[in-house]
C-alpha cells in the first residue's frame, strides 16, 4: 500500500492550521485558553496583567499563522515557501528550548524531560513537515513524468 504524501502533507498543514487558529483566537476571546496552554506545556506561570496582555498581539500572530498554514494546506504545491517557513519556526522554537533551556526552567518551572520532549515534538514536526513535502514534490514529479 502506497501513501499518498500528498494526503499527509494536506493533514499536517491542517493540524497546523486549527492548532494555530483555536490557540490564537481562544488567547483573544477566552480567559481560561492561556492557563490551558501553560499546563500542555507544564509550565508555572506568574499571570500578571502585563504577561496576560503580551499574549493578545502572540494570539493574533497565531491566528494569522493558522490562516497562512490553511492556505498551505489547501494548495500545498503553491505555498511550498508557507510550508519551508512552518518547518523553520519550529525548528528555531526546537533550538531555543535546547539553547535557553535554563531560563525555561527557572522562569516557567519546566521539567528538563518535559522541556525535552516540548523540543523533541517541534524538531519532528519541522523534520516531517520538510521529509512529507520532499516526498509529495517527488510524487508529483514522477505522476508528471509518467510514472
Amino acid at each position: 500500500m502506497k501513501v499518498d504524501s500528498r494526503l499527509v502533507l494536506k493533514c499536517l498543514m491542517w493540524f497546523v492550521c486549527a492548532f494555530h487558529v483555536i490557540v490564537g483566537a481562544g488567547l483573544n476571546l477566552f480567559e481560561g485558553m492561556a492557563p490551558l496552554m501553560a499546563e500542555m506545556y507544564g509550565a508555572k506561570v506568574d499571570w500578571t496583567p502585563e504577561f496576560r496582555y503580551l499574549l493578545k498581539p502572540l494570539g493574533a500572530f497565531m491566528f494569522v499563522l493558522g490562516i497562512t498554514a490553511a492556505a498551505a494546506a489547501r494548495e500545498p504545491q503553491r505555498y511550498r515557501i508557507v510550508i519551508y517557513a512552518f518547518a523553520s519556526l519550529f525548528l528555531i522554537r526546537s533550538l531555543q528550548r535546547l539553547v535557553f533551556a535554563e531560563e525555561v526552567q527557572q522562569t516557567f518551572a519546566i521539567a528538563t524531560g518535559r522541556n525535552i520532549g516540548n523540543m523533541l515534538f517541534f524538531a519532528a514536526l519541522a523534520a516531517a513537515l520538510i521529509v512529507v513535502e520532499r516526498l509529495a514534490q517527488q510524487n508529483s514529479a514522477d505522476r508528471g513524468a509518467g510514472g
